[in-house]
């Protein structure tokens, strides 16, 4: 007796089911009409979209400890040399390749960017990539109506205040820290920093950094690419660099009096000799061993200064990393944006859904007032 029950609560939820997709049929007409709405919607937003194209590069990162031990056995061939400690090189070096998203992202280094030049394809002119942001590109429709709807507030606001009278958009040559920035060069470091992607090579490629720009001319991307790229190469080389340059500038400082001195023992020595070349005197053989001390003391220091100033060199071309380009940036043939198709996919996909909700909408509300 109790199995009777279940079925007919079966073929119930069956019907139901059933009765679910017939008014579903019978509300068809409106499921068209919204697809059809949503697909103008969307074709009207691919066309306001201003077409974007991607340039890529593919660079190959030299290991931090791939060198250091060619270098040492290298210099084991020499014998003035073979002492040389090369063993604090960049093992333990903090900019590691993980960090160079971070650093291409970070504020200083989008400045330095932003006042790189560029030659636009349309006009064939030359000018930053502030200038070409300001002047060249255009927004999509729908950044244009959020700004007059949601954001037409702030707006107002600031067309209140107005724009100072000494505010200037200076981009570059500025002071390292603290930054102030104008809201124009917080607007550029903001649109720069989504128009720049970085990946990390895959497996197989861990050694390898991935950099793409979208801009909205070909040319300009390619060119920004190669920029990005030689912008960080010298900020990794000057990081890499910078206490060993300081190491050579202050050997070089060293050895250079050091060189002055022992030319300057070297002639006094000779000339004292000259002069008393047949003396006998003891007073004029002491003079003589005292400046042949000089001398040997400056030369000494001068001989070591000279080899500490190799060493170094050899400190500097140590720690300047290798960069190789396998992937060069070009100038891309075809846009990355606008998706027109999937645009329109996923617009009719939209449209189907609130066709859909309308016919329940129109069912819940029908059978509310029914019961009314």
């Amino acid at each position: 007796m109790t199995e009777i029950p279940e079925n007919n609560n079966i073929k119930k939820d069956e019907i139901d089911l059933i009765e679910v997709f017939r008014k579903i049929w019978d509300g068809r007409k409106i499921i068209y009409k919204t697809i059809a709405i949503f697909f103008i919607i969307g074709f009207i937003i691919a066309l306001g979209t201003p077409k974007e194209y991607k340039s890529e590069v593919t660079l190959l990162i030299e290991s931090n400890t791939s060198s250091s031990g060619g270098m040492s056995r290298l210099l084991q061939q020499f014998g003035g040399l073979a002492e040389i400690n090369l063993a604090s090189g960049n093992n333990n070096d903090a900019l590691s390749p993980e960090l160079y998203p971070v650093v291409i992202k970070s504020t200083p280094f989008l400045l330095e960017i932003m006042n790189q030049k560029v030659t636009e394809s349309k006009y064939d002119s030359t000018l930053t990539v502030a200038q070409y942001l300001q002047r060249h590109t255009r927004s999509s429709l729908v950044s244009i109506i959020m700004g007059y709807t949601f954001g037409l507030p702030g707006k107002i606001i600031g067309w209140i205040k107005g724009k100072p009278k000494n505010q200037q958009t200076v981009i570059g040559n500025r002071q390292p820290v603290p930054f102030k920035l104008t809201p124009e060069e917080s607007d550029f470091t903001s649109a720069m920093g989504s128009c720049i992607k970085t990946k990390q090579g895959g497996s197989g490629l861990a050694n390898t950094l991935v950099i793409s720009i979208e801009m909205q001319d070909p040319q300009v991307a390619a060119l920004l690419a190669d920029s990005v790229v030689k912008c960080l190469t010298h900020y990794i080389i000057d990081y890499r660099t910078q206490k060993a340059k300081t190491d050579l500038k202050f050997a070089e400082e060293r050895h250079a009096e050091a060189e002055t001195k022992y030319i300057s023992s070297q002639r006094a020595l000779a000339a004292y000799s000259d002069q008393n070349k047949n003396v006998i005197f003891a007073t004029a053989h002491a003079e003589e061993e005292r400046l042949q001390a000089e001398y040997n003391l400056a030369f000494n220091i001068y001989n070591g200064l000279s080899q500490q100033l190799e060493q170094a060199k050899i400190k500097v071309q140590e720690n300047t990393p290798v960069f190789k380009i396998m992937e060069p940036a070009k100038v891309p043939l075809e846009k990355s944006k606008p998706r027109t198709s999937l645009i329109l996919v996923v617009m009719m996909f939209l449209g189907g859904l609130v066709g859909v909700g309308i016919i329940f909408g129109k069912l819940i509300y029908t059978s509310y007032s029914s019961k009314e």
